[in-house]
Formats: C-alpha cells, sequence, structure tokens
C-alpha cells in the first residue's frame, strides 16, 4: 500500500540558477529562456489485500496500475509482476474480462495506452495459504513498461489459524542377500508429508542390529552428522524439513560376520522435530556358510514300561534325536509334556538337560547342538498317579526349536488298583478279587421241574466251573 506521490519539477534562469522547486519563475528571469520539464508517464502500483489470511484456505490479493504522469504511456508492453512469497502458494492472476490483460505465471501484460490520470483495470491475484504457512509474509508487486520508470509495492500480510505440525515417516531398505562373511549395505531416507508443517529442532535416527551384522560406516546426506556405538547408528538433523520433502538418505555399512543369523529383520526408527516417531522394518536373508547348511529334523520318543497303579508312582523316558543326514541344531532344543489331571509329575531329569515343573506340565531345554544321527540323552519323568487317575490316558510330548520343525510323541498308560478294579476291590464289571468255586448241587423247591446248567466264573480267578442244579416244584 502506497502514499500519494508528491511531484516536483524544476526551473532554471537564463543564468542556469535553479531558483525554486514547484515555485513560480523568480522576477527578472528572461522570458524564453526557461527550461520545461519534460512530459512523461510515471506508472505506481498499488497491491492490497483484505482481512488476514488463514491457514488452509485460498486467498486473494489485488493489484492495481495508475498513471500518475503527465504524458501517456507509449506503446511498449507494461508488465505486472507478483513475487509471491516463501510460504504462499500462487494458484493464478488474472485480469478482468476485457480488461487487455494477459496473464501466465506470475506475470500479467498489456499494450493498452493510458493517458494521464488513468488508471488500469485491476489484476486479481489468487494463493494458496497452505497449513504450515508463517504466521506473516510480506508480498511484493512491480510494474514496469509503457515509457515509465518501474515502480513496486509491498503488501504485508497476517496469516492466522492453526499451524501444522511435522508428520516424519522413515524408510529403510537394501539390495539382494547378504552373505556370510560378507559386508551390506543399506539406505535410510526421512520423509514429512505433504501438507506438514515443518520440522523443527533436532531430528534423531536410530537403528540397532542383531548381533552377527555389525555396522562399519554410516555416511550421512547433507545436513546429517553420524555416529556408531556397538550395534547402534544414531544420526541427527537440525534442518527443517519442509512438509512434502525428504532428507538426503544415510547409507549404513554392515560386516556380515560368520555368526550372523540366516534371517533377520532389522527397523530404524525416527523421532523429534516435532512430529511423533515412526519405524521401518527392513527383513534381510543372509547366504553362505550355516546358512547354506541343512536343517536340523528332530523326532521325540516317550515310553514307560508295565501299568500304573492308583495311589503308586510311575516313569516315563523321553528321548530326543536329530535324523540322519540332518543339519545340527542350533539354539535352544525344548521339550514340553503335560500330564493329565490325577497323573502329576513330581521329577524331571536329564544329563544336560535343564528341567523344571509347573503344574502338569514338564520343560526341559539345552543349547548344545545335536549332530545328525544322534539322540541327546534321556529325560526321566516321574510321576504320582493318584486315586482319581483315568484308568487309561495317552499322554504327548513335543519337542521344538532347535532349528527344526516340531515334533511329538504320544505314549498310552493303562492304570489299574482302586476304582479301575470296580471301585471296592471286589468283583463287578471292573473285576478284581477272586469268587471261590461254590457247589450248587442241591434241589430248590420252585415250580415247573426247570432243570438249569449255572455256569459261574470268578473274575480274576485262572479256572471257570461249571455247576448245575434241578428244581422241582
Amino acid at each position: 500500500m502506497r502514499l500519494p506521490t508528491l511531484r516536483r519539477w524544476t526551473a532554471r534562469l537564463s543564468l542556469g540558477v535553479l531558483v525554486g522547486i514547484g515555485l513560480p519563475f523568480a522576477a527578472g528571469a528572461a522570458a524564453g529562456h526557461a527550461a520545461q520539464p519534460p512530459q512523461t508517464p510515471v506508472l505506481t502500483i498499488e497491491k492490497t489485500h483484505t482481512g488476514d489470511f488463514v491457514r488452509g484456505q485460498q486467498e486473494e490479493y489485488q493489484i492495481t496500475v495508475t498513471n500518475t504522469g503527465d504524458a501517456a504511456t507509449n506503446n511498449t508492453p507494461i508488465t505486472v509482476t507478483d513475487n509471491v512469497p516463501a510460504g504462499l502458494e500462487l494458484v493464478g492472476m488474472a485480469g478482468a474480462p476485457g480488461s487487455g490483460w494477459t496473464c501466465s505465471g506470475n506475470s500479467c501484460t498489456t499494450l493498452v495506452v493510458y493517458g494521464p490520470g488513468e488508471t488500469l483495470p485491476a489484476i486479481t491475484v489468487v494463493v494458496n495459504v497452505p497449513s504450515n504457512a508463517p504466521d506473516s509474509v510480506t508480498n511484493e508487486a512491480t510494474v514496469s513498461g509503457g515509457g515509465s520508470a518501474a515502480d513496486t509495492d509491498q503488501d504485508p500480510t497476517v496469516i492466522t489459524g492453526e499451524v501444522a505440525t511435522p508428520v516424519l515417516s522413515i524408510s529403510k531398505s537394501h539390495s539382494g542377500t547378504f552373505t556370510q562373511g560378507g559386508t551390506g549395505t543399506y539406505t535410510i531416507t526421512v520423509s514429512n508429508a505433504s501438507g506438514a508443517g515443518p520440522t523443527t529442532g533436532t531430528v534423531t535416527v536410530t537403528d540397532t542390529f542383531p548381533a552377527g551384522v555389525t555396522p562399519t560406516s554410516a555416511s550421512p546426506g547433507a545436513g546429517w552428522s553420524c555416529g556408531i556405538s556397538a550395534q547402534t547408528v544414531t544420526c541427527t538433523s537440525n534442518a527443517a524439513l519442509p512438509g512434502g520433502a525428504s532428507s538426503p538418505p544415510i547409507t549404513v555399512t554392515v560386516e556380515v560376520t560368520t555368526a550372523a543369523p540366516c534371517t533377520f529383520t532389522n527397523t530404524a526408527t525416527v523421532s523429534g522435530g516435532g512430529s511423533a516417531s515412526s519405524s521401518a522394518n527392513d527383513p534381510t536373508t543372509v547366504t553362505g556358510g550355516t546358512c547354506n547348511a541343512a536343517a536340523a529334523v528332530l523326532g521325540i520318543s516317550k515310553s514307560h514300561a508295565g501299568t500304573f497303579t492308583q495311589g503308586g508312582t510311575g516313569t516315563y523316558t523321553i528321548t530326543v534325536s536329530n535324523a540322519s543326514g540332518a543339519g545340527p541344531t542350533t539354539g535352544t532344543v525344548t521339550v514340553t509334556d503335560t500330564f493329565p489331571a490325577g497323573v502329576t509329575p513330581t521329577s524331571a531329569s536329564g544329563t544336560g538337560w535343564s528341567c523344571g515343573i509347573s503344574g502338569q506340565t514338564v520343560t526341559c531345554t539345552r543349547t548344545d547342538a545335536l549332530a545328525a544321527g544322534a539322540g541327546y540323552p534321556p529325560i526321566t519323568v516321574t510321576v504320582e498317579v493318584t486315586t482319581t487317575a483315568p484308568c487309561t490316558f495317552t499322554n504327548t510330548a513335543t519337542v521344538s526349536g532347535g532349528g527344526s520343525n516340531s515334533a511329538s510323541a504320544s505314549d498310552p498308560t493303562t492304570v489299574t488298583g482302586g476304582t479301575c478294579n470296580g471301585g471296592n476291590g471286589g468283583g463287578g464289571n471292573g473285576g478284581g478279587g477272586s469268587i471261590l468255586p461254590v457247589n450248587l448241587n442241591g434241589v430248590f423247591t420252585m415250580f415247573n421241574n426247570i432243570a438249569i446248567n449255572n455256569n459261574i466264573k470268578s473274575p480274576g480267578a485262572s479256572n471257570t466251573t461249571n455247576q448245575s442244579f434241578t428244581t422241582t416244584d
């Protein structure tokens, strides 16, 4: 916005002495020797807007140009240029239809001649106010051409509304597979979401690698500062990252040792800068060395001797083996065995095994490698067979881990005594005590003279006694 322009001119006496500014010629000056000022166009520009601009809205500026000179513009183009400041996004400029303005990008041009005192048709400048726009900007417009000197006007603008915060994300990638005993390279990139606010303060990237994969260098992109401590890479940047932009990538080189896992997922995290934290995972496959060896193929067996008796104890033997031609086990091998109610494990042990009991479950582990075709020392499990133990049950033990698929073995078990023999130890469907042979030969007074052969079998005895008797009425 501009103040009215004060026009000035000078007059010279015939002696060439400057005698006034905006004053009549001095008395005594020789007529006909006064120098008249030239007549020229003088274009002035004014840029305005109404009210405050609001973040997330589309707003407008108005530009007007007036010829304040004492001569018309000539036939050279008149050009208006609007230098939209950072923080605003130019949508376009346009004059009213038929105004003579031709607009493209941030400028408008006309060849119309304007006389002294005439105002050119207004130009409308449309801008987007992003959600991350600053609190104030100053917009500047310039007019030139038409035989006039250039003129510029500035329009300070206040911006209100909620300020957008940054929304950071991170990506991590590598190419191909890594090889045990070799090296590998990861690329990490931080991005800020489109339309989000710029970052403020320090942005931090951290990346911790698993055992066997050791970071040896971190090459920072522009603006990053990186360091390595043991398995962790840390990079920081204080450079503001605007919405819709990505930071220069970080390149991390790692040593893939002979102890590197054959597959692993590595995670990089970005935090700070006014944004919530974000993470990215990068699954990696390693070949060579132990990663090309055959996998272990574990089997398990479980057995016991004889029958168990209610109120007594029993013993199971569990054995884990690795198939012939398989690879050795790696990591922890685990055996679990859960017993039914009424059969309570009381002890579990085996050479090289670490065993524990929790409720009805026995768990045993070990970490030493088991070669192909070999077996671990057996695990012995002692159980208490309570008076409520089922008369028959099938118990299952499972082995897992060691780089092998899981395997299971079942062991059917029979329980005798107590309720498993009829409940009171005497006859019944449950079997149990013997019934001695009884001589039933005799005469019973009944009716119809029916002759009956009666066979009596003694449960639990080794013989059968056949008896016959006759009834008479």
